[in-house]
């Protein structure tokens, strides 16, 4: 049997939350800001691979548990950007609806500017929300 040491940062953003490790889709244990466990895989689960998930949508990429060590450990941790930073970005875009709808009832060229802001904004939301749904947490090895 293996024996994987999961390690979680200790965070300011995302203290509350707790970190669910998973082998493929079964639950293997949380860990809570901060917090360190080790736990024994089961040989059967040697060809699976370890995802971390925030949510039930949002988490990490894959590590196959075939290419762990033995006394492997594996630390996690929020990505700054998509935790954080893109929070800001996203608040934005009420400042969209005045360019369009106020100041640009006169101006065309500020109503194009807000509706171009509001499409960056509105395909940044989408990316950040899905495409990079499996880059909000960090798993590395050490």
């Amino acid at each position: 049997m293996k024996k994987i040491t999961f390690k979680r940062a200790k965070e300011s953003f995302n203290q509350g939350i707790s970190y669910k490790i998973f082998i493929d889709e079964n639950k293997l244990t949380e860990l809570n800001n901060g917090e360190k466990k080790t736990i024994e895989i089961p040989k059967e689960f040697k060809n699976l691979s370890i995802k971390a998930k925030m949510y039930g949508w949002w988490g990490s990429k894959r590590i196959d548990l075939k290419s762990l060590s033995a006394n492997e450990t594996v630390n996690i941790k929020g990505n700054k950007f998509l935790n954080v930073k893109s929070i800001f970005i996203v608040l934005l875009l009420p400042l969209t609806g005045p360019l369009m709808f106020g100041y640009g009832r006169d101006n065309p060229i500020i109503k194009n500017i807000g509706i171009i802001l509001f499409i960056v904004l509105i395909a940044f939301a989408i990316g950040i929300l899905v495409i990079w749904k499996n880059r909000w947490l960090e798993m590395k090895t050490e």
